[in-house]
Order: structure tokens, then C-alpha cells, then sequence
């Protein structure tokens, strides 16, 4: 079993919300910058071919962003089983993901799915 410090586990489960927050937070800069881009080339003189590879630009950008989020699923999933394997209930430390105030009542586990 694994010897975890509460408040240090806290800690870690606080700052993997906060992640969430700031990926969540980018991916919406993203969207906003492709709509602002779009508004600003409108009539602006630039090419198809420039726009295009600017929007492909920022998308495959936004697309990191969202791969970076699934890779902090499954870091949260990783933190999760270590959680199981320690002296503390899985539900302590709170749900990174968001739960709903009626699912928040019946302990739920993040399950790792690939």
C-alpha cells in the first residue's frame, strides 16, 4: 500500500484541476483566434493559399492542445490508481473532470479507457 501525504495528494489533485482549466482555456483562445483570423482576413487581400496555410496552422495547433488533454486523461487515470493502491478513498480528493451535483453523491472512479 502506498504511504500518500494527504495534503501533498491534495495538492496534486488540485493542481491536475487547474490543468484541465488552463488546456480547456487554450483550446478556447484557439477557437477565438480562428474566428478573429477569419474575420480579419475577410477582404484583406490575402490569398487562398496564404489563408489556408495560417487556418492550418492554428488548427493543427488547437489539435496539440487536444491531444495534450487526452494525455492528461490518462495522467489523471495513472494518479487515480496510485490513489487506489494508498491508504485514501478514491473520492477525497475531488473529480478533475467536473461531475454533476447529483453524481458527485455516489463515489465514481475515472476508468482508463483505450
Amino acid at each position: 500500500m502506498l504511504n500518500l501525504d494527504r495534503e501533498k495528494t491534495q495538492a496534486v489533485a488540485d493542481q491536475n484541476r487547474q490543468a484541465f482549466v488552463a488546456l480547456d482555456n487554450a483550446l478556447a483562445e484557439a477557437a477565438q483566434l480562428t474566428t478573429a483570423f477569419l474575420t480579419a482576413s475577410q477582404n484583406s487581400g490575402l490569398t487562398a493559399s496564404e489563408s489556408q496555410r495560417i487556418l492550418k496552422q492554428i488548427h493543427q495547433s488547437a489539435s496539440k492542445i487536444i491531444e495534450g488533454r487526452s494525455d492528461m486523461v490518462r495522467a489523471t487515470a495513472l494518479l487515480t490508481r496510485c490513489i487506489e493502491q494508498s491508504q485514501h478513498e478514491v473520492t477525497a480528493f475531488g473529480c478533475p473532470l467536473g461531475l454533476e451535483t447529483e453524481q458527485r453523491e455516489s463515489p465514481r472512479h475515472l476508468t482508463l479507457v483505450a
